[in-house]
């Protein structure tokens, strides 16, 4: 794709030539639409905006109000039948999870889950920075290629006072329309930094496992504050939009890191306080009864909560708080089944499907590893196979363990096997060292029961491979495996150095501290002619596969298809025990 010029609008975002017009004026927009020009103009020129909106404040959970735009209710109906003709054009990037079906503050948290620096940066007045003016921009150039008028009255119907209204049901799209330079630009510079980049609405979160997180994007100064880079600020600002310096975090994994919301540390989890909150609202509700609970909830708790017209029922946001947490930590969780068993005797009109839980619960398959790369690799061609359809009947969760290494995670094994699990567990083993083969893999499979719902999985070797000690990084062909990355760094075999471990190639490579008991040599491979290391890391490979940065952004996973053919091997005879709660 060409390069985007320093000051980008949608259409040279497009690459595009000047586009043939598809709608040439308002009787063509009001047909598109299913309705009559005289109700399109109606709104969209003959209505003052106190005639269009109703305007009123909520307050922000951390505090503040925020300023809400509702549209009446003919305006609505026709920013519906615009939002629907919008849609067919447009398909929202990969990595935006606001405003897009089937992703959401859980999506968004697990691209960043495990990681080792996380940046979340604001973008001030969000909605309020995209102007009628930007939209009759957008609306004029490709896919939509309107007319300028046909453009015009379309963005006199999108907004209010000249910017998108928030609350109107047109802004979520439209701002995830506008926002695709930016996050083409950001999710390019995050994907030469290592680094993971999403966007939730006004909210870009950044995130990489480095040692250090890079200067290129942002940097943690000595008071605390953080510096955000020119390049970074470039192109938000030639994006339209400003950064809310107020709410620019850099935080590292001894710090408490929240992603929309949830924590993400150690796995995707609700803050303690949240569920604190929630025990604190059912031990009243115990002890006082639904009606004193109530009046002190709304004394209290709701005091400072949404506009008075529409106050919520305690009961309700109780059950929405809980069904939150079930959402976040999974339903079949004890922390969620405690909430909601309490909440089921206090409520008669929630009811919990225990067999519904049993279900969830034999369903949901612990996954453990020898170390981090692993889990990415494992985790990362389970979500391609998922997105093209293939092992649906699996859901797999994958725990990243305190220490690595095969004898860690035999003795894990072990260990989980001594009492009983209440999902099924398998911990995964590379094929690289014949004792683990031997004792973990069982006979002749690839997998062993150890009871208790615990199972030990050595990964299959390849169809490609003519070698029977494999480790998670020989699941990827050679011409992947060994390719080398934009600075000329890449991994090598064991078999590629002599005795003295000098390169067999024809390049003058000495592996400086060879590690006898690896199939794959990462690190301290020495071009004695530039006097520079060489060797990609198993991490940095890891992450250019996960982040799709080229030239990893297009490798065969086909390696990886037996292992998860295993997988649904052992979760078959796990499943025919009938195991239940």
């Amino acid at each position: 794709m060409a390069k985007l010029p320093r000051k980008f609008s949608f259409s040279s975002f497009l690459n595009s030539p000047a586009p043939e017009v598809k709608i040439k004026n308002n009787k063509e927009l009001a047909e598109v639409l299913g309705i009559s020009v005289g109700r399109l103009t109606y709104y969209a020129y003959y209505l003052s905006a106190d005639e269009k909106y109703s305007s009123f404040n909520i307050s922000k959970r951390g505090g503040g109000e925020r300023l809400i735009e509702a549209p009446v209710k003919g305006l609505k109906d026709l920013q519906k039948k615009i939002v629907e003709y919008l849609t067919t054009f447009f398909k929202p990037r990969s990595c935006v999870f606001a405003y897009v079906e089937g992703r959401g503050i859980v999506e968004n948290a697990d691209v960043h889950d495990l990681q080792r620096w996380i940046l979340r940066v604001d973008l001030t007045d969000f909605f309020h920075s995209i102007t009628q003016k930007r939209l009759v921009g957008v609306f004029s150039s490709q896919p939509f290629s309107m007319s300028h008028d046909a453009a015009r009255t379309l963005s006199f119907l999108c907004t209010m006072n000249g910017r998108l209204a928030q609350g109107a049901p047109t802004s979520p799209i439209l701002s995830n329309i506008i926002c695709r330079g930016l996050d083409y630009k950001l999710k390019e510079l995050s994907a030469k930094n290592k680094c993971y980049y999403t966007r939730y609405a006004d909210d870009i979160f950044i995130s990489n496992s480095g040692a250090s997180f890079p200067r290129t994007i942002a940097e943690k100064l000595e008071d605390g504050s953080v510096e955000l880079s020119e390049s970074f600020c470039e192109v938000v600002s030639n994006a339209g939009f400003k950064v809310n310096l107020k709410k620019v975090f850099l935080r590292s994994r001894a710090e408490r890191q929240i992603v929309t919301g949830l924590v993400v540390n150690k796995k995707i989890n609700v803050p303690r306080e949240f569920v604190r909150s929630i025990r604190a609202a059912l031990y009243s509700w115990e002890s006082f009864g639904l009606e004193d609970a109530e009046k002190f909830w709304a004394r209290n708790i709701d005091k400072k909560s949404r506009h008075e017209r529409s106050s919520p029922r305690f009961r309700w946001v109780l059950r929405g708080q809980i069904n939150h947490v079930g959402h976040v930590k999974g339903y079949s969780d004890s922390v969620y089944l405690g909430l909601a068993r309490r909440l089921a005797a206090l409520d008669d009109s929630f009811k919990l499907d225990e067999r519904k839980i049993r279900k969830a619960i034999a369903e949901e398959i612990q996954i453990y590893t020898e170390g981090p790369t692993d889990i990415k690799h494992l985790s990362n061609a389970f979500e391609v196979y998922q997105s093209r359809g293939e092992f649906q009947d699996l859901k797999l969760i994958f725990n990243r363990t305190k220490k690595a290494g095969s004898s860690v995670l035999k003795v894990l094994c072990e260990n989980l096997s001594e009492a009983q699990q209440r999902h099924l567990t398998i911990c995964i083993f590379d094929r690289d060292e014949r004792e683990y083969i031997k004792s973990m893999g069982g006979s002749p499979g690839s997998y062993k029961d150890h009871g208790n719902n615990v199972f030990s999985l050595v990964i299959p070797v390849p169809d490609f491979r003519d070698t029977d000690l494999v480790c998670i990084e020989h699941l990827y062909r050679d011409e992947d495996l060994y390719r080398e990355d934009v600075e000329g760094r890449r991994l090598f075999s064991k078999e590629d150095f002599d005795a003295v471990s000098c390169f067999k190639g024809d390049r003058p490579l000495f592996c400086r501290i060879p590690n006898k008991n690896s199939l794959i040599y990462d690190s301290d491979i020495i071009d004695m002619v530039e006097k520079k290391n060489v060797a990609l890391s198993k991490n940095a490979f890891a992450d250019n596969i996960v982040t799709k940065t080229a030239p990893f952004n297009n490798v065969d996973l086909s390696g990886f298809t037996e292992t998860f053919e295993q997988i649904r091997i052992i979760a078959g005879s796990y499943r025919n025990r009938g195991v239940g709660v």
